[in-house]
């Protein structure tokens, strides 16, 4: 009867964990969702235009402003905060990433990585919200500048851009990319890590599963998203949480055929 009760227990243990596993990569595949529909919103927008555009680039020295010099406040707040609110389901993926990896260290690294990673992720995404609003904040500036100008004949003794809203995108830009670069790259060394361990053979799944990570992915969706597509360019932005959405859904292919318990 011990035998018995024990066997049966363990395959009860087993059963809870697959379904963890399942509902925590489900969770991740709909964050993925969520943070491309926000990436969509927040910068899915054209290059701007130099002929147009140039000589506010030139001034602010940098075309990341020149993208919100007419901004629909609505769809960037949604942008940011669709993304933000889905975070939760992205660090609940990280339970079947754990299973998968925890009988590798190098692994078990990687989803450390990927938690601080994804926890630093929606200050990151949020910070293009004020930077848009102070973009085109700074570009109405540069066009009373330009209007003034004109109405001078020209005259370069004309009064120059509002300089506080100038350096107030300026500053904005410069906490966003602190907040942004650290995000981005303990996510990519995470991803590095977790693609060493499935190559080592240390998971259950095989070790061409690699090929299906997002480090790998990333190369391929890149080129894709340059070909043209329905609402370009929509998705341009939103290269990383693509390959996330893919291999969310290979992990889901995979668990098929190699359970997780």
């Amino acid at each position: 009867r011990g035998n018995s009760s024990d066997v049966m227990w363990a395959t009860r243990i087993e059963e809870v964990v697959y379904m963890l596993v399942t509902w925590s990569i489900i969770a991740f595949l709909i964050s993925a969702l969520c943070w491309i529909v926000g990436d969509a919103l927040i910068v899915g927008f054209r290059t701007p235009d130099r002929n147009t555009y140039g000589e506010f680039i030139d001034l602010m020295g940098n075309d990341a402003y020149a993208f919100y010099t007419r901004i629909d406040e609505p769809r960037l707040r949604w942008g940011a905060l669709v993304a933000n609110y889905s975070i939760p389901l992205m660090l609940a993926g990280l339970y079947a990433h754990w299973v998968l990896l925890r009988g590798s260290p190098v692994g078990t690294v990687g989803v450390l990585l990927l938690g601080i990673g994804f926890s630093l992720s929606p200050l990151a995404h949020a910070s293009f919200y004020p930077l848009a609003l102070a973009s085109e904040r700074a570009h109405t500036a540069h066009q009373a500048y330009v209007a003034a100008r004109a109405a001078s004949s020209g005259k370069e003794d004309s009064e120059g851009p509002d300089p506080a809203a100038l350096e107030h995108a300026r500053r904005l830009y410069r906490f966003l990319m602190q907040a942004w670069c650290p995000a981005i790259g303990l996510t990519a060394l995470g991803w590095l890590l977790v693609c060493i361990a499935l190559g080592s053979g240390a998971t259950a799944f095989p070790r061409w599963s690699l090929l299906l990570t997002p480090p790998v992915q990333a190369l391929p969706w890149y080129a894709l998203t340059r070909l043209p597509y329905p609402g370009k360019p929509l998705l341009d932005g939103a290269l990383f949480n693509i390959v996330n959405l893919v291999w969310a859904i290979a992990f889901l292919a995979l668990m098929s055929h190699n359970p997780l318990t």
